[in-house]
């Protein structure tokens, strides 16, 4: 049963915070995060703005599949946050 648009902004919203919290993520979290904005962004409906914001989580979660997690996410920590409030605010 696929997941719902707001289930699946869920859980990339639980995912972002998760790296946030525990400073890590592993390959197979980073590799959800695509698999996820890929569903997503399938959405027709989706304005220009949401889109942005799901490519530039897609770019961080293909940078996770090639990056030192720990030095990753220390790089992208304020990002972090911005996207976890962007994302709640969509759902």
């Amino acid at each position: 049963m696929p997941l719902h648009y707001t289930d699946q902004l869920q859980l990339l919203k639980d995912l972002l915070e998760d790296h946030q919290f525990d400073g890590y993520g592993t390959v197979n979290e980073y590799e959800q995060i695509k698999r996820l904005i890929d569903s997503l962004m399938a959405n027709e409906q989706l304005d220009e703005q949401t889109k942005n914001v799901l490519q530039e989580i897609y770019d961080y979660g293909q940078l996770g599949k090639n990056t030192e997690p720990n030095v990753l996410i220390e790089n992208y920590k304020e990002q972090l946050s911005e996207w976890i409030d962007q994302i709640g605010s969509y759902s």
